[in-house]
């Protein structure tokens, strides 16, 4: 299941200060370490937008959470550890998968070729297929975000080379992944305000659960 959280900072700048009172300790020594206030508002509803998805999608009550990291920084629950979630956010965008297996999300907002960035996640046959594209800078992003989703699923990120991660592109918004003899299903999507989308190991994003930050407070 996926869940979408759309953030207005000019209204959240007003009351997230009554929201981080009620928050775990650890998230409030992320928090202080950040120096923009839009990003501190970030990672405060990205905790709260992973809260409220487990315990939408697990049936259980949030004081029952507890939340840990695997060998390489990997958020996981410690308290229902056959539950699995994952976090992306772009913009005022913040986005969360929960399911009963491993999964990897990403979201990145179009935008022009970056050579530096090109060079980190595409192959040469990738670039090559962008040089012959009809809109490579979505499929530029398309590479992005999958391929940093296979990697948050596998729990090692940007420590594996991004170029490792060989991707499929199926039928509609499907996508096949294959890394290290192990392959995934999954989904990549262009929304309508101009943002890449992609899940692996999990699909339905379009059927995403949209979460107003007001169920927060």
């Amino acid at each position: 299941m996926i869940y979408k959280c759309k953030v207005d900072f000019e209204k959240e700048i007003l009351r997230y200060e009554n929201l981080l009172e009620r928050t775990d300790d650890e998230r409030k020594v992320q928090i202080a370490k950040l120096f923009q206030v839009n990003d501190k508002i970030r990672s405060l509803l990205s905790r709260k937008l992973t809260e409220y998805a487990i315990c939408h999608f697990a049936n259980v009550s949030p004081s029952s959470l507890s939340f840990g990291k695997e060998k390489y920084g990997k958020p996981k629950l410690l308290s229902h550890p056959k539950i699995f979630f994952n976090v992306s956010h772009c913009d005022s965008w913040i986005i969360c998968a929960v399911d009963k297996k491993p999964i990897g999300l990403d979201i990145e907002k179009i935008a022009n070729l970056n050579s530096d960035t090109l060079e980190i996640f595409c192959s040469t046959s990738e670039c090559n297929e962008l040089k012959v594209s009809a809109w490579p800078e979505l499929q530029y992003y398309q590479y992005w975000t999958i391929k940093e989703a296979t990697l948050k699923l596998v729990g090692t990120g940007l420590l594996t080379d991004p170029k490792k991660v060989t991707v499929f592109f199926q039928k509609g918004s499907s996508i096949k992944v294959r890394f290290e003899n192990k392959e995934w299903l999954g989904e990549s999507i262009h929304t309508d305000d101009g943002y890449v989308l992609s899940a692996v190991n999990t699909n339905n994003i379009s059927k995403a659960i949209l979460v107003s930050p007001d169920s927060f407070y």
